[in-house]
């Protein structure tokens, strides 16, 4: 039982990272466009979300919510960049810096309440998991069913909408944006778009992860991006990238392997006050793993032509 609960955990601490790694995918990896955006975007999907579940709101419709803010937050990074041609970096930056605020408003908070738990949901506050919970631990396992179906559902919209023809023309503004203006692309609409479609899925993981742990505050977000982006490498560096089907795969696969080294340190006994330093040391694992791999390889390879050699 301790397993299956050990296994319910890291998919429910998974999967809404994996949709999280997904939108952070798409900028950082198809449109090369370093966005900051990410942790605000997160934020503000959360803070939509349960604020609407607590005024009596149907949950269902408080995700879709959660959706359009975190692709509004995407939007504003967008604009920021490609109208007021403001460096990348900065407009994520200012983004995520903004929606601090904007998610205190939505929740009600004050300055002095912005280190405790703002939006707490109740008993009675439905969740989009609670609706279907037959009780025990099934309810745990209803949870990461539900999640794990709308993440394979988002997958399925993005593989199709980056195998279209704009899907593309996306990909190639990432690729070499000269060379697709050159071809006819409006590339700023198109980085419009790619950072809008990104914090949209990550404000939809930030609702999912609100009504998991069924509260939001200003500190749920802090670290987010970097777990993101540690899926990305650590998904890439074991899965692989053979294909762009077996590269979403890869990314979402890797949010799960992150959560299950960390969950499996926690639950060998590490202090929840070294788990900033197990990030760390999981990222730079993850930056190393490629260096890691060719070296074995060319090992390998060399002691196989070695033996070769004296056999022969």
């Amino acid at each position: 039982m301790d397993f299956l609960n050990l296994v319910l955990i890291i998919l429910t601490s998974g999967i809404p990272c994996a949709l999280l790694a997904i939108g952070i995918f798409i900028t950082y990896r198809l449109l090369d466009f370093a966005d900051l955006t990410a942790e605000g975007s997160f934020l503000i999907g959360g803070a939509l979300c349960v604020t609407i579940i607590k005024n009596g709101g149907n949950p269902a419709l408080a995700t879709l919510v959660a959706l359009f803010g975190g692709a509004i937050c995407g939007l504003i990074t967008g604009l920021l960049n490609t109208k007021l041609k403001i460096p990348k970096l900065l407009s994520g930056i200012i983004t995520m810096t903004a929606a601090t605020s904007v998610a205190m408003a939505i929740m009600g908070a004050t300055v002095e309440e912005a280190f405790t738990n703002l939006v707490v949901l109740g008993r009675n506050d439905n969740t989009i998991y609670s609706v279907f919970y037959p009780g025990g631990i099934w309810n745990m396992v209803i949870e990461s069913s539900i999640m794990a179906l709308i993440a394979i559902v988002a997958i399925f919209i993005i593989y199709f909408f980056f195998g279209t023809e704009y899907g593309m023309a996306i990909r190639a503004t990432g690729i070499n944006e000269k060379m697709a203006r050159s071809q006819g692309i409006n590339t700023d609409l198109a980085t419009i778009v790619a950072v809008t479609i990104s914090n949209a899925l990550i404000g939809l993981a930030g609702a999912l992860y609100a009504q998991d742990s069924r509260s939001m505050d200003i500190k749920s977000s802090a670290g987010y991006l970097v777990i993101g982006l540690a899926s990305i490498l650590i998904g890439e560096s074991i899965f692989g990238k053979r294909n762009f089907k077996n590269w979403l795969i890869s990314v979402s696969l890797g949010a799960i392997v992150y959560f299950i080294i960390v969950n499996v340190a926690l639950k060998l006994g590490l202090p929840t006050e070294l788990k900033n330093l197990l990030y760390a040391i999981l990222i730079t694992l993850a930056l190393c793993l490629p260096f890691i791999k060719s070296f074995f390889i060319k090992l390998f390879k060399k002691k196989k032509k070695i033996g070769g050699i004296e056999n022969a």
